[in-house]
């Protein structure tokens, strides 16, 4: 609301003045200010887009889907030139722990330390990391067995590495 006077300008126009202090923003009982919200959006979107950028999508090691093989290892067709390093994993009487039977080696590994060792002196020997590897977990092994000696398959550095199914 704009109060008119009778003040002359050049040009003949009124002089317009803006409404005092005692109306608008300023009256008791208005709304409190508030604080600026784009600050607080850019802050938000900046973490959403940090998160996103970081986060890694990946399965836990005991919940990989997948199913084993059937009766053959390899392939129709497909002849290896040398044969697999078969290992076997069975599991003790209190199904809690496993020992591992590896193929040309005549007594049961308990630790997979020893295992590891047995392949690094096998992969020495037989000098190539082309030689397959085939692990072969009973039903009843705890998953944890089975990945320790997938792991010191790998720590052996060879690299063709999969799994059998107990027949």
């Amino acid at each position: 609301m704009a109060i008119s006077t009778d003040e002359k300008v050049e040009g003949g126009e009124r002089v317009h003045h803006a409404v005092g202090r005692r109306g608008g923003i300023g009256k008791r009982g208005s709304a409190k200010p508030q604080p600026p919200m784009t600050p607080m959006i850019d802050v938000t979107f900046q973490l959403l887009l940090f998160f996103i950028m970081t986060f890694e999508f990946r399965q836990s090691e005991g919940m990989i889907p997948g199913t084993l093989p059937g009766g053959t290892i390899v392939s129709p067709g497909v002849l290896p030139t040398v044969d697999p390093i078969r290992i076997r994993l069975i599991p003790s009487a209190d199904g809690q722990s496993a020992s591992y039977e590896m193929s040309g080696i005549a007594t049961a590994v308990t630790s997979p330390g020893q295992l590891g060792e047995m392949l690094q002196s096998r992969q020495e020997q037989i000098g190539s990391r082309e030689v397959p590897i085939v692990i072969f977990p009973s039903d009843d092994v705890p998953w944890k067995y089975v990945v320790e000696a997938f792991n010191q398959a790998k720590k052996a550095r060879f690299e063709k590495i999969g799994f059998g199914k107990v027949l």
